[in-house]
C-alpha cells in the first residue's frame, strides 16, 4: 500500500555559467516557478493527472528538502544520501508532524521550502484571498496560494517570495508576516522603533495568525519564531563548541548539562536567528532594532497615517427605554436563556459558562427571531484547540483596530507612500466614525462606494 503511493523521486543538477549567491537564487527560483506555470497550463489543457501531481521540493544552490510521508525513524535509510560519512551540512532543519487541517500528500509533509511550521494559520482565508487579489495586480502565471494547499504551504510561498524579490533578511519577512504583539511590551520600553517599524507593516498587510512555532532558513539565516501568544513549546540551547539547537521539547538533543554556554525558551512572539556564514546569534531585539533602522518608519506614520478615533453616538443617546426589565431585554437582544444559562452561572461560579462543542441553533440570517448583531458572525478555526479570545480579557495580544482598503505588496517596502493608512479602532462603526472615515479618504485622495443591502422582498427565493 505505502509502495503504491510512492511517487516517483528524481534529483537533477542545474548549472549557471556566471550567477553566483543570491542572483543564482533567484533564477533558480524565478525558473521553478515558471516550471510550476507550465505544469498548471498543462493540466487545464488537457494533460495527465499526474502531470498535476508533479511537485518540486527544492530547487536552491544553498538548501536541499528531503520529505515524505514516511515514518521519522526510516527517514535515513529512505533517502541513502543521508547516511553517506561524505554529506556535511553546518545546519539542519527536522520537522515531524501529523496532517490537521488537510489530507495527508507527499508535497504537504513537512519541511517546506523555506519554513517549518508547527501549528495552524487560523486566518488562512483572508490570507489567501488577499493574496489571490496581489497575484491579479503581480500578473502571476501560476497562483501564489491556494485553498489547495495547507497553510503551512502557503505561508512558505509567501514567505519565499519575499525572501527572493526583496533584499531584506528572513527574520524580517517572518516577522511582518506573523507579527508579534508588539504595543505595551516592556522589550521596547527603549526602542519605540521597533514598534513603529511594527506598526507600519501592520497597516499594509493581512496578518498570518495562529498557533504557530515557525523555523526558517534561506541558506544564509536559520531562526525560529514563536506566534504572538506563544501557543507552541520552543526550548533553545547554545553549547561551548558552537552548537545552536531549537527544539519543541527539552532533551531532544542529547547534551551534557557541562557543556551548555545557555539555554532557555522562545518567549511570544519572540525570534532568534544565527548568520550560518559569520555564526552570530542574534535575539530578538538586537534583530528588529536592526530592521527597524533601515526606514524613518515612525516619521512616515506620523506624517501621512490617519487614525479614526471612536466618535460619540449622539443620535443613539437621545432613545429611550421603558423601565421594563422585559423592554431593556427586548432593546438589547437578551432572553431569558441568557439570563439562566449565562449571567446566572457566572454570578454563582464566579467564571465565565462553558458550553459544548458544536451548536444547533438556526443561523440568525434565516431564523425568524430578531437576533443580536454578533450572532450574525461565526467563528471559522477550530474550537478544539483554540480558546476564546476577545480584547477585552487577551487585550494584551489582541485588538479590535484595523487598517481600510486594500491590502498592499510587501515587495513594495519600505515606502514612505505605504505609510498612507486609515486606520479605525474598532470594525463597530456609528455615524460619527463613519463621516470621519470618509474625511480621511478624502484627504488621502482614497475613493469609496456605498453598497445597499436592501433587496426587494418579490426577490427573496433568488436572494437567499
Amino acid at each position: 500500500m505505502a509502495l503504491a503511493a510512492l511517487p516517483d523521486i528524481q534529483q537533477c543538477f542545474v548549472h549557471h555559467p556566471t550567477a553566483r549567491g543570491d542572483e543564482l537564487e533567484s533564477l533558480l527560483y524565478e525558473a521553478r516557478r515558471s516550471i510550476q506555470a507550465d505544469i498548471k497550463e498543462g493540466v487545464e489543457a488537457g494533460g495527465s493527472e499526474s502531470l498535476g501531481e508533479t511537485y518540486i521540493a527544492a530547487m536552491s544552490s544553498r538548501t536541499i528538502v528531503y520529505k515524505g510521508m514516511t515514518q521519522s525513524a526510516v527517514l535515513g535509510p529512505f533517502y541513502e544520501d543521508l547516511q553517506d560519512p561524505r554529506y556535511f551540512t553546518n545546519f539542519a532543519i527536522y520537522h515531524r508532524r501529523f496532517s490537521t487541517n488537510t489530507v495527508p500528500k507527499w508535497p504537504l509533509a513537512q519541511p517546506m521550502r523555506m519554513l517549518a511550521h508547527n501549528g495552524e494559520i487560523n486566518t488562512l482565508l483572508g490570507n489567501v484571498n488577499w493574496q489571490r487579489a496581489l497575484d491579479a495586480v503581480r500578473g502571476r502565471r501560476d497562483p501564489l496560494v491556494s485553498l489547495d494547499r495547507s497553510d503551512s504551504a502557503n505561508l512558505d510561498s509567501v514567505f519565499e517570495h519575499l525572501r527572493r524579490n526583496t533584499d531584506i533578511e528572513p527574520a524580517m519577512a517572518i516577522g511582518t508576516l506573523v507579527p508579534e504583539a508588539y504595543r505595551d511590551q516592556p522589550d521596547y520600553d527603549q526602542h519605540p522603533e521597533v514598534v513603529e517599524m511594527l506598526e507600519y507593516y501592520a497597516g499594509i498587510q493581512e496578518a498570518w495568525d495562529g498557533p504557530a512555532l515557525l523555523t526558517f532558513c534561506d541558506g544564509k539565516q536559520i531562526g525560529a519564531q514563536l506566534d504572538r501568544n506563544g501557543l507552541r513549546p520552543a526550548r533553545v540551547l547554545l553549547t561551548n563548541d558552537g552548537l545552536l539547537a531549537m527544539m519543541s521539547e527539552t532533551g531532544v538533543v542529547d547534551v551534557k548539562d557541562e557543556d551548555v554556554l545557555w539555554k532557555g525558551r522562545l518567549g511570544p512572539g519572540l525570534q532568534i536567528t544565527m548568520d550560518l556564514e559569520t555564526g552570530e546569534i542574534r535575539k530578538n531585539v538586537e534583530v528588529k532594532s536592526a530592521n527597524a533602522a533601515k526606514a524613518p518608519y515612525g516619521a512616515w506614520l506620523r506624517k501621512h497615517k490617519i487614525q479614526v478615533a471612536p466618535g460619540d453616538f449622539s443620535a443613539e443617546i437621545a432613545g429611550e427605554l421603558g423601565n421594563s426589565t422585559v423592554q431593556q431585554m427586548t432593546a438589547f437582544g437578551w432572553s431569558l436563556e441568557d439570563l439562566d444559562m449565562q449571567v446566572a452561572d457566572m454570578s454563582n461560579a464566579a467564571k465565565e459558562t462553558l458550553f459544548s462543542l458544536g451548536n444547533d441553533a438556526p443561523l440568525a440570517v434565516l431564523s425568524q427571531n430578531p437576533s443580536t448583531a454578533y450572532d450574525y458572525f461565526k467563528q471559522r478555526f477550530a474550537h478544539v484547540t483554540n480558546p476564546p479570545i476577545d480584547p477585552l480579557r487577551e487585550g494584551v495580544v489582541m485588538g479590535l483596530d484595523m487598517s481600510l482598503g486594500r491590502r498592499l505588496d510587501l515587495t513594495d517596502a519600505p515606502s514612505e507612500d505605504l505609510a498612507k493608512q486609515l486606520r479605525v479602532e474598532s470594525p463597530l462603526l456609528n455615524q460619527a466614525d463613519m463621516d470621519a472615515v470618509f474625511a480621511g479618504a478624502a484627504k488621502q485622495g482614497r475613493a469609496h462606494r456605498t453598497l445597499s443591502t436592501l433587496y426587494p422582498l418579490s426577490d427573496r427565493k433568488s436572494v437567499v
